[in-house]
């Protein structure tokens, strides 16, 4: 029970994402799907991590705190919280790099490899903040959690570790576009703020920056900064994107009968919006 308190309250922040995950993923997938996704992520994580701690793939050689072990649960020689933080990590991405591919008009891009390319990007982006603030846990609530054996260019992390997230993230996105083909492009009245995927993406940047804010508190200056400047350009491309969209247009929209817009079907039958079970 001790290990279970420690891993639910102790890692609050992992408990909290996860919770935002559920709501999301729940209303976009239904239950069935979230629960596939989930576990096949969870799986994807036991078996990254714990391939790196005793073979070195996909991230490189690091070992977790020794010390964590009857504080928390563990699976095989990694700290539970850690794989299960894929699954959010990886959802996020995927409905953030949907939102930013559709525009705030429509729920999906032109073409799905759009939204791939997007939602691969922002997930291995969320990597290069969040990993470099978790090797300085110490010095603020996480505690020492990992220890990487060698140098690295990113803040102490090798790029072995950015070039290993960037596969396993790949292969969890794969998976939720897979889950989720057929979902039928829709016009979204209400624009930006009624969009489904707006609280995804909104979570992305709390897990972000949230880490970015850390890093300044503790003095991580260098790492806070480029969190912010990596993200300034991006925003701005973003908002330049978006502008040149109108109610009722979009990169996926369809051509309008009567008034009315087709749903666009990728890669499969249509499905209802909203919770499915």
């Amino acid at each position: 029970m001790h290990e279970i308190s420690g891993t639910l309250f102790h890692r609050w922040y992992v408990t909290v994402f996860g919770l935002a995950f559920l709501w999301f993923a729940v209303r976009q997938l239904g239950w069935r799907r979230t629960l596939v996704y989930g576990v096949v992520a969870f799986g994807v994580g036991a078996l990254a991590e714990n391939g790196s701690v005793h073979v070195g793939f996909p991230y490189t050689s690091y070992s977790f705190n020794p010390a964590l072990r009857g504080k928390e649960l563990w699976v095989g020689d990694v700290p539970l919280f850690v794989p299960l933080s894929y699954t959010f990590m990886g959802y996020f991405a995927f409905a953030g790099g949907r939102l930013l591919a559709s525009g705030p008009w429509r729920t999906r891009a032109r073409h799905w490899w759009m939204e791939l390319a997007l939602a691969w990007m922002i997930a291995v982006w969320a990597l290069w903040v969040v990993d470099p603030v978790s090797r300085l846990g110490d010095e603020f609530y996480l505690g020492r959690v990992f220890r990487y054996r060698g140098p690295g260019f990113w803040f102490g992390l090798p790029l072995g570790s950015q070039l290993g997230f960037a596969l396993t993230s790949l292969v969890l996105l794969a998976v939720l576009f897979a889950l989720s083909r057929g979902e039928p492009d829709r016009a979204v009245p209400g624009g930006i703020v009624r969009h489904p995927n707006l609280g995804a993406l909104i979570t992305w940047h709390a897990q972000v920056f949230h880490m970015a804010v850390v890093a300044f508190v503790i003095g991580a200056d260098a790492i806070g900064g480029s969190a912010f400047l990596m993200w300034v350009p991006a925003a701005l491309v973003t908002a330049v994107y978006w502008s040149t969209l109108r109610p009722g247009t979009g990169p996926g929209s369809a051509l309008e009968h009567d008034g009315q817009a087709d749903e666009r079907v990728h890669e499969g039958r249509a499905q209802p919006l909203g919770v499915t079970r």
